[in-house]
């Protein structure tokens, strides 16, 4: 697996030189540090071989959810339930993977909001020239959501880069 740090860093947890000024920067978080060594360890299992061929993007934790942007080739997504179960109980949280393999807005706000519909996701372009994504999900699917959703749209905010609404419809 490729990941931004040291593999030896991640797994003794003495960070070197160039490690540490990652950190200090604000590129690598705690968070990202203890999610790699939960991977790493993963990896060697048989089940998880895939993991070799993967690259560790970011993570980000919100509430009681954690989601991990991973790129990997080739996966189906039965793997990566097993995969987020497995880390389920090495992080102590709830866990959902996205595949940010060739993945747009659409697939990647998809597979967090899992397992509520997505009937669309808009692009909606504000005259001062910024962006923002809509994305509209039906009121029977309201209760599906993985967490409350203002926190569902702060972090799809987080992990798609620009300002992204909920709208029930």
């Amino acid at each position: 697996m490729r990941i931004p740090l040291d593999q030896l860093c991640v797994k003794s947890g003495v960070l070197c030189p160039r490690c540490e000024s990652l950190v200090r920067s604000g590129t690598v978080t705690e968070l990202d540090i203890e999610v790699m060594r939960a991977l790493l360890k993963a990896e060697s299992a048989p089940d998880f071989r895939f993991l070799r061929d993967s690259e560790y993007v970011r993570s980000v934790k919100l509430g009681s959810i954690v989601v991990i942007q991973l790129d990997v080739p080739n996966v189906d997504s039965r793997s990566l339930l097993k995969l987020a179960k497995h880390l389920e109980s090495e992080l102590g949280s709830r866990v959902r993977i996205v595949n940010s393999k060739n993945a747009s807005a659409k697939d990647l706000v998809r597979s967090i909001i899992q397992p509520a519909r997505v009937l669309g996701v808009n692009t909606l372009w504000l005259p001062d020239g910024t962006m923002e994504y809509v994305v509209r999900i039906p009121k029977s699917d309201l209760r599906y959501l993985p967490a409350p959703q203002e926190e569902v749209e702060s972090l799809l905010s987080m992990m798609v880069g620009t300002n992204v609404r909920i709208r029930v419809v």
